[in-house]
């Protein structure tokens, strides 16, 4: 189970299942990926069925209707299957050397699409000072894509104009910067998020959201830092709620 604990910079910090790296960890890290390549084989037999049946003109809009469901259900079913081997710590982690002054900008786009969707004023601020970190530049693309989505959503549903941004500061430039690793900050406006919600924010499926949300994005992204020797925590006060990345640097 993901768990975490209190700095003393009130951050609430994710800490990696304490299973992993073990022989007992590399089991269910086996019995994970067997499981999910089962389960895809599956899916995928309900998805390719639903689509030929689909493919009939003699159907009628009700059976249409449930079977598009039907699809639809397999479609994030499999999705979830891919959520849940990232949570449990089974993908490959590549580490290298990456200047993020340099890579982030190559993904502005992707970086901003959650708050153009939702129209939420977003800033990215990187310091021109930052030295490269030693990180997997896809899954860290994918654990920065889950904290920005959090705090584009937080802001679109606080019912209130917000903001957001992004600060990445070499280390030493904040009082809870861990010698020699880059800090990387998600930060948006809205309502606080309470304490004993705070507390389980890390926790697989803890999401209060709609259920078209795994409740998992900041479960795999915590794993994920684990993975790349980063820490991630969280922080929520009424002024703002904070994602801190500590980074090591190459």
């Amino acid at each position: 189970m993901q768990t975490s604990e209190l700095t003393p910079h009130g951050y609430i910090m994710a800490l990696p299942p304490v299973i992993q790296g073990t022989p007992v960890g590399e089991f269910f890290n086996s019995l994970i990926r067997g499981l999910v390549h089962k389960q895809n084989n599956f899916l995928a037999v309900i998805q390719g069925f639903s689509s030929l049946i689909l493919m009939g003109d003699e159907l009628d809009e009700t059976t249409k209707e449930n079977l598009e469901h039907m699809k639809e259900a397999a479609q994030g079913a499999a999705g979830l299957a891919e959520r849940i081997l990232a949570a449990g710590g089974c993908v490959r982690i590549t580490p290298q050397s990456v200047q993020l002054k340099d890579y982030l900008p190559v993904m502005d786009n992707m970086l901003r699409a959650p708050f153009s969707k939702f129209s939420v004023p977003f800033q990215i601020n990187i310091s021109p000072d930052v030295p490269p970190v030693k990180i997997d530049s896809g899954r860290f693309k994918e654990l920065l894509g889950d904290l920005l989505l959090n705090a584009a959503e937080a802001v679109a549903n606080s019912g209130q104009p917000g903001a957001a941004a992004l600060d990445v500061l070499p280390p030493g430039s904040v009082p809870e910067s861990r010698p020699g690793h880059v800090d990387v900050f998600v930060r948006n406006t809205g309502a606080p998020i309470p304490p004993e919600k705070l507390k389980d924010v890390f926790k697989p499926f803890a999401s209060t959201k709609d259920s078209k949300h795994f409740g998992i994005g900041l479960t795999v992204a915590s794993v994920l830092a684990s993975q790349m020797g980063a820490t991630l925590g969280v922080r929520s006060t009424p002024e703002a709620t904070t994602f801190w990345l500590s980074v090591p640097v190459a």
